[in-house]
């Protein structure tokens, strides 16, 4: 579960990206509850929804609701990498990155 929001998905769909934090589940972790049979994350929702649909398609797309900098802290915490993010969304999340660069510098 993310905040109030709840996402289910197959373990295999989690699987298809490996060596990243949901691919490594485990009933050991400490955001496990087995009275519920679920995970929790205090994660960004928005975020989250591309994040799973990644694993679902294989296309990471970048919701434009958020900046740059907190996607790329978002993928950080999931274990994705920022250079998988979908040529069609490649502009749009470049210059909403360098914008907060640039602001950042000045």
């Amino acid at each position: 579960m993310i905040r109030l929001f709840r996402y289910e998905t197959y373990k295999a769909t989690l699987k298809k990206i490996p060596a990243t934090r949901l691919s490594r589940l485990t009933e050991a972790l400490a955001n496990y509850d087995p009275v519920l049979n679920e995970y929790f994350f205090d994660r960004h929702p928005g975020v989250f929804a591309q994040v799973l649909n990644y694993y679902r398609t294989g296309k990471l797309h970048y919701p434009t609701n958020v900046c740059g900098p907190l996607f790329e802290e978002e993928l950080e915490f999931w274990g994705l990498d920022s250079n998988q993010v979908e040529p069609c969304c490649w502009s749009t999340y470049s210059i909403h990155r360098d914008t907060q660069v640039i602001m950042v510098v000045t």
